[in-house]
């Protein structure tokens, strides 16, 4: 990921990878959904180098048996291991390192509300 491309765009780069992998798509069936688009235009929204419109999402999500891009974001934000719940939001273990850039709040997570004094801590945090 770099300055030109969000947590998002790497969201789905990933989730886009795995299924093409999983699904034996090539970046050619991604060209032809796309009309033709260039081998190195492909490349770049494969490889995260640049993000994908939501249109382009639109146009492949059918290669991934969804209907449309926004099932295609839901589907890459669950893959992701990004859950919500009514009590918290959880991440799976399959991706570790969004876990290790974010121990801080697994750290406030496991203590939250163990004792009265914790919970006064945690509700004083920004």
């Amino acid at each position: 990921m770099d300055a030109t491309t969000s947590r998002t765009d790497e969201v789905i780069r990933r989730y886009v990878r795995r299924e093409m992998t999983a699904r034996n798509i090539t970046q050619a069936d991604l060209q032809k959904a796309l009309g033709d688009r260039s081998k190195g235009y492909i490349s770049d929204r494969v490889l995260g180098k640049r993000s994908w419109a939501i249109s382009e999402l639109d146009r492949i999500a059918h290669l991934f048996a969804l209907p449309d891009a926004l099932s295609l974001i839901a589907a890459a934000s669950g893959s992701a291991g990004i859950a919500e719940s009514s009590t918290a939001t959880t991440v799976a273990e399959d991706d570790p390192q969004w876990i290790a850039d974010h121990l801080d709040q697994f750290d406030i997570a496991a203590k939250h509300g163990d004792t009265e004094a914790e919970q006064q801590a945690y509700e004083e945090l920004p």
